[in-house]
């Protein structure tokens, strides 16, 4: 009987097919294996210890070669979690497909990736409560309530940077002016402060060609972000890098991935990158130590303050992906806003305003910055005002009552940065609504230079984290107080010429110019604040000739002003390198408008268009420098040669709601 021929036996099937980089490596150093992707095992330098060529190129900790790998590693869940921190680095760094990054990563990304922590145990991520400021102990609790929101507090065993190591490689009311205040000058402002600086009847061409993005793909739009705003990953794509060259940048194309897949440590990581790294874009001459940490512990404490800071880093990013624009125009941020609006006016009606809500209401003012300066920042500054006002008004020590000297120097680092930041942000919106400061009378006892002092002078500065001097911030709010007197003296019939000119003179005694040559600074840091606060001095002594003489570019004394200004704009280039001109420019934009308004010299206004366009954030696209050109040209536009009448600079301010910060 013939054999029973054998059926074909079927080939085994092979395994399942793998994306493209998922198949785990069998060499090269532990860090490219962790990663499932191909070693170089190429050694820098030609070095036997040294870190492979593709850890060096991704700036990733090299965690060494061999056949055997250490105990360490042999856990699962440490290498899982190992394997998440590269994929959130990379993310960052726009090495990863369908993800655009966060920009320059020579600018954002300078750190190597540590990997070695997971030794001891694994990464934890900073809570309520702890702290990584280096600096000295903070003073005196606020008067703030320190209830938490959203997360719940939990134990950190590391310092909070510590896998950043550094050193190892009614709705809301309108304000009034606060005439009710104590001050040692009288005061006409009784008028009620209106939120709105739109005005129906003003001149057509100062109005800004501004166009609305609600039916066009907005960069807000085509950004992978969630419904919380942080970057979507792709894990089908997260190892798909090419070591040899990182992947491009794509425009133009929405990717949707479920964001509920995302491990909350990598929606972490990216608020975390954010805070590390934008925020010094945010307040460019602050402390670069503290901000992080005070704004990364309000993050993880703070409903609000995680919400405004997660829209401050959606704006960010989608900035990058085209500065020309406008973010806010677009639906997505308009009803988080609204949100916020109606949740910090609430907490301020039923008194459980705190310095998290203050905190929260100067990140959406930022967030108006970021996109141009135009738009509601006044409601959100507002709700900062009133807080501003119940700290000083209401010291935690009764001893410092009515004393606001005492109580800003006993404040906690937090109120101390909430009230500076308030306090400079009001001076510059006075400038644009053309009102009075909110807080004139306590600029005038904070920071007025004729006080007399019974034991040691105030240690606050409002150098850091604006880069003027208190006289300057002094004499500005003062300047703007007094243009807003004029105006009603006019207004009135009552105006004295020899009284403006007696009260122009006490204000611009202060604003001499310094010792010459300029004093030597300690560092970069230093040298940025010292050279910004020259150009707001003499353009503050600018805008003080203005309210003398009208604004009229061919008066002397205006000429003068503006050539003097421009020296300080365009000399401070020799101290500096390109980061930290860009910081300077786009600090005091204020100083460069009000120069190029009041210029009608042609070689003048170019270069100082030179300046704004090459300071404008790069890559980055965030801030004013954009709009403040576009504010600049349509003066220019609209102003004729040998005009004799008065430039509309403040007009152009306040009808297009443009806070110059």
């Amino acid at each position: 009987m013939p054999a029973t021929p054998k059926s074909p036996r079927s080939k085994k099937s092979t395994s399942i097919s793998k994306p493209k980089g998922a198949v785990r490596a069998k060499s090269g150093c532990y860090t490219c294996r962790i990663r499932r992707k191909k070693c170089d095992e190429k050694r820098m330098g030609n070095q036997e210890e040294g870190p492979c060529e593709t850890c060096f190129r991704l700036k990733l900790e090299c965690l060494g070669f061999g056949a055997k790998r250490p105990d360490w590693l042999r856990e699962t869940s440490r290498v899982s979690e190992i394997r998440d921190r590269i994929k959130a680095h990379l993310a960052a760094q726009g090495m990863i497909k369908g993800h655009a990054g966060s920009g320059s990563r020579s600018a954002v990304q300078e750190d190597i990736l540590r990997l070695s922590d997971y030794r001891e145990g694994d990464m934890i991520y900073p809570s309520a409560g702890s702290s990584s400021s280096s600096s000295s102990p903070r003073r005196g609790d606020s008067m703030e309530s320190d209830q938490p929101y959203g997360y719940a507090p939990h134990t950190a065993s590391r310092p909070m940077f510590d896998h950043h190591r550094y050193d190892q490689h009614d709705h809301l009311e309108q304000y009034p002016v606060h005439s009710d205040i104590p001050s040692r000058s009288d005061s006409p402002c009784d008028t009620a402060m209106n939120s709105s600086v739109y005005d129906e009847g003003r001149d057509q061409s100062l109005y800004l060609s501004l166009t609305r993005y609600d039916n066009i793909e907005t960069p807000a739009r085509r950004s992978t972000f969630s419904k919380n705003g942080l970057y979507e990953f792709s894990f089908d794509n997260l190892y798909t890098i090419e070591p040899e060259e990182p992947a491009p940048r794509t425009f133009g194309i929405s990717y949707v991935y479920p964001s509920n897949h995302i491990p909350s440590k990598l929606l972490n990581d990216s608020l975390k990158n954010y805070v590390d790294n934008v925020v010094k874009i945010q307040y460019l001459l602050g402390d670069r130590q503290i901000l992080p940490n005070m704004i990364w512990e309000a993050i993880n404490n703070h409903d609000d303050s995680k919400e405004a800071v997660t829209l401050l880093s959606k704006a960010y990013y989608s900035r990058q992906l085209d500065p020309q624009v406008p973010v806010l125009s677009d639906r997505e941020f308009e009803m988080p806003i609204t949100t916020l609006k109606v949740s910090l006016a609430s907490k301020k009606r039923e008194t459980r305003f705190n310095s998290d809500d203050a905190m929260t209401a100067l990140h959406v003012v930022s967030l108006y910055l970021f996109d141009g300066g135009g738009g509601d920042w006044l409601t959100f500054l507002n709700l900062a005002v009133s807080y501003t006002e119940h700290v000083l008004k209401s010291p935690a020590n009764p001893a410092f009552l009515d004393n606001y000297p005492a109580t800003l120097e006993a404040a906690s680092a937090k109120d101390e940065f909430v009230v500076k930041t308030t306090i400079w942000f009001d001076v510059l919106a006075s400038i644009t609504t053309q009102k009075p400061p909110q807080l004139l009378s306590y600029i005038r006892e904070l920071f007025r230079p004729n006080l007399s002092w019974v034991g040691t002078p105030q240690s606050y500065s409002m150098m850091s984290p604006m880069g003027c001097q208190n006289q300057v911030v002094w004499a500005l709010a003062e300047t703007s107080y007094l243009s807003y007197w004029k105006k009603i003296q006019q207004q009135q019939g009552t105006l004295s010429i020899a009284d403006l000119v007696r009260r122009v003179a006490d204000i611009d005694v202060y604003l001499e110019e310094g010792p010459l040559p300029e004093r030597p600074q300690k560092d970069e840091e230093d040298w940025t604040r010292y050279l910004a606060s020259e150009i707001f001095r003499t353009a503050t002594r600018l805008f003080l000739r203005t309210v003398e003489s009208g604004d009229y570019p061919k008066v002397t004394e205006i000429r003068q002003a503006v050539y003097r200004t421009f020296q300080a704009i365009r000399n401070f280039p020799k101290y500096l390198d390109g980061s930290h001109q860009s910081a300077v420019v786009r600090s005091t934009v204020f100083g460069i408008f009000i120069c190029g308004a009041l210029s009608d010299d042609p070689e003048l206004r170019n270069m100082l268009k030179i300046q704004l366009e090459q300071n404008q954030g790069g890559v980055n696209g965030v801030g004013n420098c954009g709009v403040t050109s576009g504010l600049l040209d349509n003066l220019w536009f609209n102003r004729r040669p040998n005009d004799g009448q008065p430039v509309k600079w403040r007009d152009i301010l306040k009808v297009n709601q443009i806070l110059l910060v």
